[in-house]
């Protein structure tokens, strides 16, 4: 039956968050036993969701260290062959099977120069761990699904514990994660947002309905943006695209139509207040609007449809739940299409690009 398996997969995250939770302070202690004893820079390659995942790690890892954070272009290594000095350094290396060629070999060359290498991946006896200096494992088995679901919302999950456990003397995340009481929430938060499917209908109404999709959200939340937008092009195989809101101002806005919904997720903190302002400015070119996550992303905007999460965990973690509404709304309206969103034409589960 089209979506069995991808919908069994969704159905896992709530275990796999949980086992992540209760293994907080060992996978913490692994990760501070490999640094370097003065971090001198950080640096992130992924690709795909994973691509995605490494957005969020940067906000935070920025967050956490008061240390800019880059994100590789891997070509620079695999095409153009110059490596750069990574004596002290942090690479950050996030790929769901560890066996993407490219991401192998960067993690290895970096390693080579004397980069300390943080492997986050589903496996943990894959080519990326073996080149890792320490590898955060989510552990959940095979995924078998084209469209990955659990392995990025535990992706998303080990990224927020490497920011905790980087963090530089006096800087503490708490603030944006929600701290202890948070983490032990997270995995029924996601298990709620899972059962609560009432809100979608509506949505994947909206969904089908065009074919052009934008979404939007921005700081901590933005993740949950460019996800969503993934996954819903590869499993429709409509375009939508995912933008940082404040970037969407500058140009795109203008591709506001009653023709391209608008998409917007937004959590309690510093951006949602600039989320809605967007919105408000998609919706005065005739967008209409399915807002996900925190009311204030549409509140008071005529017609828009709203697809909530529960309000209990940090901005830093709830962009978790945010991308398990993203998951749900591509699954479903890909049903809605006729379309199989277990196995996508044109894609595979592991791309081999170098």
């Amino acid at each position: 039956m089209p979506g069995t398996q991808v919908t069994a997969e969704m159905a896992e995250q709530r275990e796999v968050l949980a086992r992540l939770v209760a293994r907080r302070e060992e996978i913490q202690a692994g990760i501070r036993a490999v640094l370097p004893d003065r971090l001198r820079g950080i640096s992130m390659i992924a690709r795909g969701s994973s691509d995605n995942v490494a957005v969020h790690a940067r906000y935070l890892l920025e967050l956490a260290t008061g240390l800019p954070v880059s994100m590789v272009a891997p070509s620079i290594i695999t095409r153009y062959h110059r490596v750069a000095d990574l004596r002290d350094h942090l690479v950050v290396a996030l790929s769901q099977s560890g066996r993407t060629p490219e991401i192998v070999d960067v993690a290895q060359q970096s390693a080579a120069v004397g980069a300390t290498v943080v492997a986050v991946t589903n496996e943990a006896d894959s080519p990326l761990a073996e080149a890792a200096s320490v590898t955060l494992a989510v552990g959940t088995g095979k995924e078998l699904a084209v469209p990955a679901t659990k392995t990025v919302t535990g992706q998303l999950a080990l990224v927020c514990l490497l920011a905790e456990a980087v963090c530089a003397d006096g800087t503490d995340l708490d603030a944006y994660t929600g701290g202890t009481a948070a983490w032990r929430a997270l995995s029924d938060t996601v298990a709620d947002t899972l059962a609560d499917v009432a809100p979608l209908d509506r949505a994947v109404e909206l969904l089908a309905a065009h074919p052009v999709g934008i979404h939007l959200a921005r700081g901590l939340t933005y993740a949950a943006a460019l996800e969503g937008a993934l996954k819903a092009k590869e499993t429709t195989r409509r375009i939508h695209e995912g933008f940082s809101s404040a970037d969407f101002l500058h140009g795109p806005l203008t591709v506001s139509s009653p023709d391209v919904v608008v998409v917007a997720y937004g959590a309690r903190g510093p951006v949602l207040a600039d989320v809605a302002d967007t919105v408000r400015a998609a919706v005065d070119l005739g967008s209409p609007v399915i807002g996900v996550g925190h009311p204030d992303v549409a509140e008071g905007v005529p017609g828009a449809v709203g697809v909530p999460t529960p309000q209990n965990l940090g901005e830093a973690l709830a962009v978790i739940p945010l991308v398990v509404r993203g998951q749900q709304l591509a699954i479903r309206t890909t049903l809605a299409l006729g379309s199989d969103p277990d196995a996508p034409q044109g894609l595979n589960k592991v791309t081999a690009t170098h």
